[in-house]
């Protein structure tokens, strides 16, 4: 049976073509004049759509034309020469016009072209192969691996034309792993390809394509010679346990190891930061009292309890939690702060909250008893002088700034802030001064001795769903994202200029960290949303236009630079990706969920495919990362 064809399934089959494509602001335009806010949750077909799904079913339908020519051909009646001229004629014409044997020869670009002029070529590939690009000249001592790589390239350039655009030129990439790295090796390149003279968009699924082997070339001289592929960090990772300390004990049978180190009694993870100068120390917490500091560096030899784990260990670590605190509490809040000398711990437990400090040894400095519980964020002033923290109150907000030296606190309260329905973020600009964001309250708050008090309320607009605020203290500029797929940039004077980034809510925001010597020319942002892109812009353009962008699928769950700034890692719930930046043709690294034997333990709550909280961060060095979601805390080793 013929599926029927409708406005709706044609426009979301364009609509995805130019997701896919990075037609990003075509996109938007389109979706605009579609009247179709969120086509793939509005329509009942789109769960169902598969990736490149419009030039799937015209490549189908340029098989199907080809199929009647050939029919046509071998039934067609005999009968004066004129007629079998006229349709020998039409058999040479196709949708396109005449029929070739391979497509027309790309136009070599010039190489003072700017890459404005590229981003408007009508040419552009929805998923080229990986970059041709010749390989920079490698020193002339010989390796093994060497030998190995020319050799490989040989038989590349016997099995494979390198027709793939202008020398002068990278080709750009989709970066669509929508199913896995692996996906990388089935090109959408529509453009400039040698298909044998099949004259088909795609191989055919009966034909092999074997996968151009990766470019060895040298990123610096500190880095040594890499090669273009995708790294599985599979291996490279660790699952740390987070049950009681019971369960965390040694297992005598290693049928029973599995349930006991992440079990139906484990807790939910909701908070993971690693130490910011410290790269041994990580410390997470969530529900079920669980609040701990691991030293990743010393941790022990494998446990028996994890044998059915990857690399599952349990390190040494230090818990977070006063003695008479009940097991059943949920710690809502954590942070440390900027020097790592103190990690600030809010808990909440029937009703009773409290704020306490500790060492990154573990040792208790005070508390503060919490009026209003639970705290759901906490910030720590520049100079680690104060700590702020947001609570909800009745159908108001509290906010509370806590001397870090003393029991000393001040309170502001938003009695028209609903933290159920508009959360609320925050930002300090300085020592005294902060950012309150959320729904369309925008505004800088000051504290002193006395009091808390408004000192400029920035002008927002009527609709505005705020969610994040991120602030740069080397240029004084705060960006925002919300519910509407826009990304604002605010200089101090409250000017905003907005930026129409994504389709859908925008999830994930962060400036990239600077490296000295501070310029003014460009200040990197990193966006990510619902619609599954990551964006880079610089924050000093007026043009709008990304940097670069990458696609991941699914919704971006978390964003996170490393503290160089050099790499920065993107998740979904499946999966992470690991891209250079400047470089985002292909990611470095990626690292995916479903295959880890540990990823397939039982859940906390097995009636639930719920996940509220996904953490991901990096240590102070930038070699590991820290994943969490439910109650499974991976750590994966980069570089």
């Amino acid at each position: 049976m013929k599926e029927y064809l409708d406005s709706n399934r044609v426009n979301f089959l364009i609509w995805r073509y130019l997701l896919e494509g990075n037609y990003r602001e075509t996109a938007v335009k389109f979706q605009k004049e579609w009247h179709v806010q969120e086509p793939h949750r509005q329509l009942d077909f789109a769960p169902y759509v598969k990736s490149h799904a419009l030039v799937n079913v015209l490549n189908k339908g340029l098989l199907y034309h080809s199929l009647e020519r050939e029919h046509a051909q071998t039934t067609q009646v005999p009968g004066d020469a004129a007629a079998q001229a006229a349709l020998a004629e039409a058999m040479q014409l196709g949708v396109f016009g005449p029929l070739v044997a391979h497509p027309p020869p790309r136009q070599q670009q010039q190489p003072d072209e700017s890459d404005d002029d590229a981003e408007a070529e009508p040419d552009m590939d929805v998923q080229p192969m990986l970059s041709l690009a010749p390989a920079p000249t490698l020193p002339a001592v010989s390796s093994g691996v060497e030998v190995e790589n020319s050799r490989k390239r040989q038989g590349d350039r016997q099995q494979q034309s390198l027709v793939n655009g202008s020398p002068a030129k990278r080709p750009r990439l989709s970066n669509g792993y929508e199913h896995g790295v692996d996906a990388a090796t089935t090109p959408m390149e529509l453009d400039g390809q040698d298909h044998q003279g099949d004259n088909h968009a795609y191989p055919s699924p009966l034909e092999g394509e074997q996968a151009q082997t990766p470019v060895p070339h040298t990123d610096g001289p500190e880095q040594g010679t890499q090669v273009d592929k995708v790294e599985e960090l599979a291996s490279e990772t660790t699952f740390i346990p987070l049950g009681s300390g019971l369960d965390d004990a040694p297992a005598l049978s290693p049928v029973t190891a599995l349930p006991r180190v992440n079990g139906d009694s484990a807790p939910v993870l909701l908070h993971c930061q690693w130490h910011p100068r410290d790269p041994s120390l990580l410390a997470a917490a969530g529900t079920d009292a669980l609040a701990r500091i691991w030293n990743i560096s010393r941790g022990a030899a494998a446990d028996p309890a994890s044998a059915d784990h990857v690399n599952g260990v349990v390190p040494d670590f230090h818990t977070l939690v006063e003695d008479d605190i009940p097991p059943k509490a949920t710690v809502t809040a954590m942070s440390w702060n900027w020097d790592g000398s103190a990690i600030a711990v809010a808990t909440d437990s029937d009703s009773k909250a409290r704020l306490t400090l500790w060492t990154p040894e573990g040792s208790y400095i005070h508390h503060f008893e919490v009026a209003e519980p639970p705290i759901i964020k906490l910030r720590w002033s520049p100079r680690n002088t104060a700590i702020l923290a947001i609570a909800p109150d009745n159908r108001g907000t509290l906010i509370t700034i806590y001397h870090a030296h003393t029991l000393n606190s001040l309170t502001y309260f938003l009695s028209d802030h609903d933290l159920n329905t508009e959360p609320l973020d925050a930002a300090w600009t300085n020592d005294t001064d902060f950012l309150l964001c959320g729904g369309d309250l925008f505004e800088l708050l000051r504290y002193t001795d006395r009091e808390i008090s408004q000192v400029q309320k920035f002008e927002t607009r009527e609709g505005d769903t705020l969610t994040q605020v991120q602030y740069d203290p080397h240029h004084s500029l705060a960006a925002t994202c919300g519910e509407k797929g826009v990304v604002d940039v605010w200089d101090s004077s409250g000017k905003r200029r907005s930026i129409e980034g994504h389709c859908d809510a925008v999830t994930a925001l962060a400036w990239q960290p600077m490296q000295s010597p501070i310029t003014n020319n460009e200040r990197l942002l990193a966006s990510g949303g619902e619609d599954g892109a990551i964006c880079i812009w610089n924050a000093f353009a007026t043009d709008g236009v990304q940097k670069c962008s990458m696609t991941m699928g699914p919704a971006i769950v978390a964003l996170a630079f490393t503290p160089d700034g050099a790499f920065i890692a993107g998740a979904t719930s499946e999966r992470i990706l690991i891209w250079k930046v400047g470089d985002h043709s292909i990611p470095r690294a990626s690292w995916s969920r479903l295959p880890h034997p540990a990823w397939s333990s039982p859940r906390m709550n097995p009636d639930s495919d719920e996940e509220d909280e996904h953490c991901l961060g990096w240590d102070s060095t930038g070699h590991k990362l820290a994943y969490g979601v439910n109650s499974r805390l991976a750590v994966i080793n980069f570089r």
